[in-house]
């Protein structure tokens, strides 16, 4: 099952908003050219850099770690020494690798908002990519509320940055979608009494929309 929700849970009828990931969902996948760009850098094969990548990364987006901490562990991790100009050609790329966005997403959202939903972003998202947002990205300002982890201090999975989002939208978790291409993420959704979907492409996004006969859908 690619979708689900909690049991007990009111009709598709009751949900008044529609909270998106960004990472997968709202912005195509991160950019592999961009990727080993980032491990030359450093010196390390694709699968290296990954590695040491996402060993920091739930810490890095929860505002944790400022971007030159993130980037030194992941060096010290990989046994590599940075030189002084890695680190800002580093961040620079992770932000262009993660850029690019989904227009087909952009657009259902600004549907959705045509049929009365609230709309709202909730990603786990570093400071380099919120900075790069707020400064670059006249699509956010549409959406009621941006929910950005290291914005706030917290990440999911955790029940908190559902419930901030909740507030911030003014719903109960019973009138709320929540998108997501991870499905830890949605199970913490659901377990806080939201809606979920697991969405890795727009194409599975209308398979399980349609599924819970929910409109409109992306087109």
């Amino acid at each position: 099952m690619t979708f689900s929700h909690p049991a007990g849970q009111g009709s598709v009828l009751a949900i008044r908003a529609v909270i998106l990931d960004y990472g997968d969902v709202i912005s195509l996948p991160r950019d592999p050219a961009v990727l080993t760009e980032m491990a030359a850098i450093l010196a390390l094969s694709a699968y290296e850099f990954r590695e040491a990548y996402d060993f920091f990364r739930h810490e890095y987006d929860r505002g944790s770690f400022s971007p030159d901490e993130y980037w030194t562990r992941i060096a010290e991790k990989a046994g590599v020494a940075l030189t002084e100009s890695d680190i800002p050609r580093l961040r620079e790329a992770d932000v262009r690798m993660w850029g690019r966005l989904n227009h087909t997403i952009l657009k259902w959202a600004g549907q959705l908002r045509a049929a009365g939903f609230k709309t709202a972003v909730l990603s786990n998202m570093h400071s380099d990519m919120v900075e790069h947002i707020r400064a670059n990205g006249a699509w956010a300002t549409e959406f009621d509320c941006l929910t950005l982890s290291s914005a706030i201090g917290m990440a999911k999975p955790e029940a908190e940055i559902f419930h901030h989002c909740l507030n911030s939208l003014g719903v109960e978790p019973q009138q709320a979608l929540f998108i997501d291409d991870r499905e830890p993420n949605v199970e913490a959704a659901r377990a806080v009494g939201i809606r979920g979907i697991v969405a890795p492409t727009p194409a599975r996004l209308k398979e399980n929309l349609k599924a819970i006969g929910f409109v409109p859908l992306p087109s």
